[in-house]
């Protein structure tokens, strides 16, 4: 049975883009679990579950093809799901139809916030 993780899982070979998650996240007592690479979050997912994964479209592989793995997964299948994308109406398509949600470069406090339905004001 696959452990419960009660934060966000971030596939990004961003090492900026992984800091500053990490600490907009700390700032709320969310753990965040984080991979450069595909294959290592897609095995860390065979026993663990997160209430969000965030996968930036600079991965290793093709993050919708990766998001679309994930949801083939019935334990995974209504986990949260978005894709870190530049602006692109194609890439936002591609979104939709792989049933995650787009959201545009640069990630700001708040759209990681909105994506994870955190309230936006300071932590308490």
């Amino acid at each position: 049975m696959a452990a419960e993780y009660p934060g966000l899982l971030l596939l990004s070979r961003n090492e900026a883009l992984r800091a500053y998650v990490d600490l907009l996240l700390s700032e709320r007592g969310i753990p965040v679990r984080h991979f450069d690479n595909a294959k290592e979050g897609l095995f860390w997912l065979v026993d663990n579950t997160p209430r969000h994964i965030l996968l930036d479209e600079d991965l290793d592989l093709d993050p919708f093809s990766v998001a679309n793995r994930i949801r083939h997964v019935k334990r995974l299948k209504f986990v949260s799901i978005a894709v870190l994308i530049p602006p692109s109406e194609k890439l936002r398509t591609t979104a939709e139809v792989v049933r995650v949600k787009a959201i545009e470069k640069p990630l700001t406090r708040e759209k990681l916030f909105r994506f994870l339905d955190l309230p936006l004001g300071s932590a308490s």
